[in-house]
């Protein structure tokens, strides 16, 4: 796997101070606000490749992901693949460094193998074969930058998933929970505690997933905002209750490359959402006020509002613990206990409540909480549901109404480039 250019030039310098540490880690947090990541193209495709959102064609951007219309030279799963492990590179010279322990070295390297595992669980989400029927092939997990095997093998998606815990154990070991509150734009003890919650509910560990939650959830320094400071800080473009965000400025993100171009009605306004999901909300839901109908068009106008791009990116927020929670409990017997949460989160939104803590009214309140965030498509997949098709404007040949679960093209292809760099590499099936 060939390093970046920037990479290249940061293997070349001595990683061997705190302050080389830090510095490298800023990188690592930097690299993810790239269009191709949490920039734009990842976060908005796991909505408009689900049943919230699909690409209306205003400039043509999101028609291959709602299509799922990938090939081997796919622009959008190149950018995915080589950001990410660029980002990995750099989480590596961390980890690897030889710098003597302290609690500021620590925190960096538990910063390091949080990212490390981010990233590795984003490329499993996205190439893996976990959702492909008869699939076993996860990503290569990589753990050294430019030394030893330069062409790794694909790992199973069960080493993968053995490997992101082992990870994240270890950031949790080194960062310690803070003593007072951090800036949601880092990677930190209780982001990497929620992601643990993430990853074990995608790998079926229930019992593990609601551990982590919990670990969250009784700190006593995340809870739900009440209906008025909830609108108001997804205004504001940070929050609500977000253990991780990408931080971004107008610097970041200018012009037309942005979430909020896209999503708002604007000449670049490519991602409409549907119907179905904005008519999901209650009236009285404080939510539905982040959405507008006009003309028969639904849009998210609210979520991310500043069309020069300087809104962070919502990564992980408190909200999902819960529903991560909930879902696990739903799993495994605790329907009294799902239905607690759905019914507090739909409650301090002003939205309806439920009756069950059934899977499917986890689900429906997960939609209604974390819609346009980037999680549907992986919520779906996760529960061996069928993704919704959208007639002419979203069309799958061979398929009228949805696409079903299991269908190859829940794993993007290998990108060529990596293809015809690497001997060892394996294209999933289908491509």
């Amino acid at each position: 796997m060939e390093p970046s250019v920037d990479q290249e030039i940061l293997a070349t310098q001595a990683v061997s101070t705190p302050a080389d540490l830090e510095a490298v880690v800023l990188g690592i947090h930097d690299r993810l606000n790239s269009v191709a990541l949490y920039g734009r193209d990842m976060y908005v495709s796991g909505d408009v490749m689900s049943d919230n959102a699909f690409a209306n064609g205003a400039t043509n951007r999101f028609i291959t992901q709602a299509n799922f219309d990938f090939v081997v030279n796919n622009a959008f799963a190149l950018g995915i693949w080589a950001n990410s492990y660029a980002s990995i590179a750099n989480a590596n010279l961390v980890i690897n460094a030889d710098v003597a322990s302290s609690p500021e070295v620590d925190y960096s390297k538990g910063q390091a193998y949080a990212l490390r595992a981010l990233n590795h669980f984003n490329l499993l989400m996205w190439f893996g074969q976990q959702y492909v029927t008869g699939g076993t092939l996860g990503v290569p997990y990589v753990t050294t930058y430019a030394t030893g095997d330069l062409y790794p093998s694909r790992n199973t998606v069960t080493e993968v998933y053995t490997n992101i815990i082992a990870d994240l154990n270890q950031a949790v070991t080194l960062m310690q929970p803070e003593a007072s509150s951090v800036d949601v734009g880092y990677m930190n003890y209780y982001a990497a505690k929620a992601l643990q919650s993430r990853v074990y509910l995608a790998n079926g560990n229930n019992a593990e997933a609601i551990a982590a939650a919990d670990v969250v959830i009784n700190s006593g320094k995340y809870s739900l905002m009440a209906a008025t400071a909830y609108f108001d800080a997804w205004v504001a473009g940070s929050g609500p209750s977000s253990l991780f965000e990408v931080a971004f400025t107008s610097v970041d993100r200018p012009g037309t490359d942005n979430i909020a171009r896209i999503y708002r009605p604007t000449n670049y306004g490519d991602v409409e959402v549907s119907a179905d999901l904005y008519n999901s909300f209650a009236d009285g839901d404080i939510r539905k006020t982040l959405y507008e109908e006009a003309g028969g068009v639904y849009r998210v106008v609210n979520k991310y509002v500043d069309e020069l791009g300087s809104d962070n990116v919502r990564v992980i927020r408190y909200e999902e613990v819960l529903l991560n929670k909930a879902e696990a409990l739903a799993k495994t017997g605790g329907a009294a206990a799902a239905l607690t949460i759905i019914n507090q989160i739909a409650t301090s939104r002003g939205g309806t409540t439920y009756a069950t803590g059934s899977l499917d009214n986890v689900l429906a309140e997960r939609r209604l909480e974390l819609a346009m965030e980037g999680h549907r498509l992986f919520d779906l997949a996760r529960n061996g549901k069928a993704i919704a098709l959208f007639g002419a404007i979203r069309n799958v040949p061979g398929f009228a109404t949805s696409l079903p679960s299991g269908n190859y093209r829940f794993a993007l292809p290998i990108p060529q480039a990596e293809m015809d760099a690497n001997s060892n590499m394996v294209q999933n099936s289908g491509y």
